[in-house]
């Protein structure tokens, strides 16, 4: 802040914004009685802003996006009491929202965004008569629990020109009062998205005529869709993800003729999709997947939405045909109708919808050919016909799609030839034993050969049974028994054989040299259900260091623990996930059976050992902050690719440090899918293992130990646990964890005020480090504290008793790269 312009005591406004301006305010703009605006926003400002609490003439204070950091005035109302707009956004503040702030009567606009506050939003805001656009999302404001968090809203109603109301992002808990009917008719937007609301969406929502937008999505209402919400007829925008409602939607739905979005995923709404929706002419978005729906699509429903660019009916119930009117869509990005019952032939008219990118129909009952019209989308990016009755040849036309960065037909009944695809690891045709040729990365039978050997078997088949019958027609008993002993075996090789088909697979003598027969020198890692030896094979004309993990046969479980891993293995493909080179079935030097896997090899080994190990204080290499951060990303990163990135829902069952390894960069790779579980339908074959607790001590989720089904809230609360672990550096079963006190109670108990007492002693010594190196220490330690606060906070909502309470995926990884960004930022400000 330059101090010239104290000099200037006549200014009236003050507009530094978007600029790289850094540092404390100090007193550089003492005396500039006459000061009515002030705008800083979009700089590197850092420190307190109690001197700004000095210039009580100002009327318009903006000082968003910076790295402002404290707590704000208890006397708001005496440093700004001329004060119409106040914007503090994206800073570091912290503590409570001071209830002085009502006292600035002619505050119009009031943004707090995407800070740290903590504690419960005063209830006198409804004294803020001029108050129309109050902004409070992304905090940590409420309990998630109390009642009366929402209570502040009643007061609310007083604010008769209130147009924007937005408290998404936070952890306000309790019912959604009815007395959100009673805001003025002027409230444009409401948000109260991302918090712990529960009870139902009240009848008088519908009063509030004026609503352009409403999201009261990631909360816990139940209840039906009040037939209210059709009198909304300014409504454009309406958000009801995730939640637990049920029932159908309703007719009334057909009034909002400007609605353009509609999003109601992952609830529980049954019944048929209502063919009033298409009086909605506007709609440009529509996403209702993860519900109940039944029945045929209306064929006559989009036909009116000329404008519809995104449309997601995914994972409902819904069948019959697919309506041809899909290809008449011109501005049409991405159709998802993916895991429903629907059948008939995959229309040709869709080739002529040119601007789809992203055209996803695995899991119905698609039949008959692919339409060669889909080789005319040049803008597709993503093509999903798998687990459907498609049959015949592939088109040549997918081949020459410039952007296509995953194409996925696996599991059907295709033949022939398979077009050259350049990149072959954007291709699965895994699961259509006729397909041969294409790109040898793909690791087909070559066609002329294909053709050959099977012309070939079918003749020695005949030989070979007329030899039987005229011969050996008294062992017809023996042979009968031995085909279906062989069919058995078959059988349950076939998820070997799948993965086989993307990998060449490694004989057990190659595993064996490669090891210098399993020598407990190349031993690198010893689990449950097999051991993990280090190992150099020859792949791809290249000798590559690798991990060969041989299963434990003779242990109960093993076998089905290899089936588990071989069947998610053959369905991923993430960098944050271990990835398989090839696999081992066959039998020992012994005669024994013999199943490993072999993965890339992680030249730093686990997390774990980075967390725990004795010697790893010598190494030089010391987990810091933001390696910590990062390792945090990444195993994020890969569950929410698990749970929302696959075409079938995937859950690990057993996250943790151990199972995290690292590669030569420090990137995180989630591994040992042993006890994973497809949501949609259990793979493992044979008994189920969900009777059986799924995971490690420390690490389940404590419903599985009550019988609860296995989902990805198990996952999200292995995954705080892990990142406590991160933090602190102690396990769940550390000695001083029992039934007093666990690893979340004892983090809970440090956040905020003593955050330094439960933290790895390592980031108190990097603190100390970084202290040394700034100008302000002091403002350098509130900093570092705030940004382990909020990782801590992260872990802690994570890994919560009851699956309710839980953050999703997406939103813990949204958190942990704003406090990476805003961590990194705050070393680069002191290098520039």
């Amino acid at each position: 802040m330059p101090n010239f312009l104290r000099n200037f005591t006549y200014l009236a406004a003050v507009d530094l914004s978007n600029n790289q301006f850094y540092g404390e305010i100090h007193n550089s703009l003492q005396g500039l009685s006459n000061l009515i605006f002030l705008l800083l926003m979009s700089n590197n400002f850092s420190g307190s802003i109690s001197p700004l609490y000095n210039l009580s003439s100002l009327e318009g204070l903006e000082i968003s996006s910076n790295h402002f950091t404290g707590t704000l005035a208890q006397d708001m109302d005496v440093a700004f009491p001329k004060a119409t707009f106040l914007s503090f956004s994206l800073n570091y503040f912290t503590g409570a929202i001071p209830s002085s702030i009502s006292n600035i009567s002619g505050l119009s606009v009031f943004q707090i965004d995407e800070n740290d506050l903590t504690g419960r939003v005063p209830g006198n805001l409804g004294k803020l008569k001029q108050l129309s656009f109050l902004e409070l999302s992304r905090n940590h404001l409420g309990s998630s629990e109390e009642s009366n968090d929402l209570s502040f809203l009643d007061s609310l109603t007083n604010c008769t020109k209130l147009k924007w109301l937005d408290i998404g992002g936070n952890r306000f808990g309790g019912q959604l009062p009815n007395s959100v009917a009673n805001f003025t008719l002027h409230l444009q937007t409401l948000s109260m998205w991302g918090n712990y609301i529960t009870g139902s969406i009240p009848e008088g929502i519908g009063e509030l005529s004026g609503l352009s937008y409403l999201s009261l999505s990631f909360n816990v209402l139940s209840g039906v869709i009040p037939n209210s919400i059709g009198k909304l007829g300014n409504l454009s925008q309406l958000s009801l993800k995730r939640n637990k409602l049920h029932g159908e939607i309703p007719s009334s739905i057909g009034n909002l003729t400007q609605l353009s979005l509609l999003n109601m995923r992952e609830n529980s709404l049954t019944g048929n999709i209502p063919s009033t929706l298409g009086n909605c002419t506007g709609m440009e978005e529509i996403g209702i997947s993860g519900n109940h729906f039944i029945g045929n699509l209306p064929h006559d429903l989009f036909t009116q939405f000329q404008n519809l660019r995104y449309c997601d009916i995914s994972h409902n119930s819904l069948d019959g045909l697919i309506p041809l009117v899909f290809g008449n869509l011109g501005v049409l990005n991405t159709l998802d109708v993916s895991y429903n019952n629907f059948s008939g032939q995959i229309p040709t008219e869709l080739g002529e919808a040119v601007q789809l990118e992203h055209l996803r129909m695995a899991g119905n009952s698609f039949e008959g050919s692919i339409p060669a019209s889909l080789g005319r989308l040049k803008s597709l990016v993503y093509l999903d016909l798998a687990n459907n009755n498609l049959s015949g040849l592939i088109p040549k036309d997918l081949a020459s799609i410039a952007r296509l960065q995953n194409l996925n037909l696996s599991f059907n009944k295709l033949e022939g030839e398979v077009p050259f695809f350049k990149d072959a690891s954007a291709v699965s045709v895994v699961g259509n034993s006729a397909l041969c040729g294409g790109n040898p990365e793909l690791h087909l039978q070559p066609c002329e050969h294909f053709y050959l050997r099977k012309k070939g078997a079918i003749l020695s088949r005949k030989g070979v049974i007329a030899i039987c019958l005229s011969v050996f027609t008294s062992f017809s008993l023996l042979v009968i028994i031995c085909i279906f002993c062989r069919s058995n075996k078959k059988k349950k090789k076939g998820d070997v054989d799948s993965l086989s088909e993307r990998y060449k697979r490694v004989t057990y003598t190659e595993l064996f040299k490669a090891t210098d027969g399993f020598a407990e020198s190349n031993l690198i890692g010893a689990g449950s259900f097999g051991d993990v030896y280090r190992a150099v094979i020859l792949h791809q004309n290249e000798r590559k260091p690798v991990a060969v993990k041989v299963l434990k046969l003779s242990k109960h479980g093993a076998t089905k623990s290899f089936t588990a891993e071989c069947k998610v293995l053959k369905r991923i493909r993430h960098r944050n996930l271990l990835s398989v080179i090839t696999s081992c079935s066959s039998l020992d030097n012994k005669g024994n059976d013999f199943k490993a896997l072999v993965f890339e090899f992680m030249s730093n080994g686990t997390l774990d050992n980075w967390l725990h190990s004795v010697d790893r204080r010598q190494d030089i290499r010391v987990l810091t902050l933001a390696k910590r951060l990062e390792i945090a990303i990444d195993v994020g990163c890969a569950l929410d690719y698990l749970h929302n990135g696959c075409e079938t829902p995937i859950v690990h069952c057993d996250l943790k440090p151990s199972n995290v390894l690292l590669d030569e960069d420090m990137v995180a790779h989630v591994g040992d899918f042993g006890l994973a579980k497809l949501l949609l339908g259990d793979f493992s074959g044979g008994e189920s293992m969900s009777t059986a607790l799924r995971g490690s001590i420390g690490y389940i989720a404590p419903e599985y130990g009550m019988g609860a089904a296995v989902s990805p809230l198990g996952d999200i609360y292995s995954y705080g646990i892990l990142l406590l672990e991160l933090i602190t550096g102690r396990r769940p079963t550390d000695d001083i964890f029992n039934d007093e006190m666990s690893l979340q109670s004892f983090c809970e108990r440090g956040v905020p005020d003593h955050v330094e007492e439960i933290v790895d002693q390592s980031l108190v010594g990097e603190l100390h480090e970084v202290e040394l190196k700034r100008r302000n220490p002091e403002e350098t330690k509130l900093q570092y504290r705030a940004f382990l606060n909020s990782f801590a906070e992260v872990g802690i909502s994570c890994a919560a008793e009851f699956p309710r309470d839980r953050m999703d995926i997406q939103s813990a990884l949204m958190r942990l790269k704003r406090i990476k960004e805003k961590y990194d930022s705050m070393l680069a400000s002191e290098k520039a």
